[in-house]
């Protein structure tokens, strides 16, 4: 029973650090301005294809989902990086201003970042299991944020841990963080995909 749990968490590491190098490797190819959205969702649809089977995620099959990612990757990836942008700049004027009014503002620009980072994520993973247009992914992950808001608790919470032991294992972001923040959010998501199914 150890041994098979201790196989267990071996294959799931490896997977882990697999999908992570080969994030930043497609990432680099498209010299990371042009890599991080189409990496995101190819190592998102890696792992949908083949779970844990570590030996069927290749190089080469990624770099062709790479390729067919690339032109939705980089519009889906920049759209919330420039609405993130603009709130988080509103924010930053908005903590430096006194005021009842400001510190309301404050709070709904910081609750409009939350639901970002989750669509964001949620979307990756619409787009990864079904093959839907952008607007159908952005409907659907907004939908999501409000289905459950516990599980939007969870994810935030996985978010906040994951990137606190980032923080003080740095060696993780180039070994893990990604896949991590991935497949936790696949993890808290799987209600929704069966119940998204019943519907498709």
């Amino acid at each position: 029973m150890i041994s098979l749990g201790l196989q267990k968490l071996l294959i799931r590491s490896y997977v882990g650090i697999k999908l992570s190098l080969l994030f930043w490797l497609y990432a680099f190819s498209g010299l990371l301005l042009f890599g991080i959205g189409p990496a995101l969702l190819t190592v998102a649809e890696l792992y949908h294809r083949h779970h844990w089977h570590y030996d069927k995620i290749t190089l080469a099959e990624g770099w062709q989902l790479f390729k067919s990612h690339f032109k939705l990757g980089n519009l889906y990836f920049y759209l919330f990086a420039g609405i993130t942008i603009i709130l988080a700049y509103n924010l930053f004027l908005s903590v430096q201003t006194q005021g009842l009014i400001f510190i309301i503002t404050d709070f709904i620009l910081i609750f409009a970042l939350l639901i970002l980072v989750s669509m964001f994520h949620f979307g990756i993973w619409l787009q990864a299991r079904y093959k839907i247009a952008l607007a159908t992914t952005l409907k659907l992950s907004f939908i999501q944020f409000f289905n459950n808001f516990l599980e939007v608790l969870k994810l935030l919470a996985g978010f906040v841990a994951i990137m606190l032991i980032t923080y003080k294992f740095p060696g993780l972001l180039l070994f893990g963080t990604v896949p991590a923040l991935l497949l936790w959010t696949a993890y808290v998501s799987k209600k929704w995909y069966t119940k998204l199914e019943t519907v498709i």
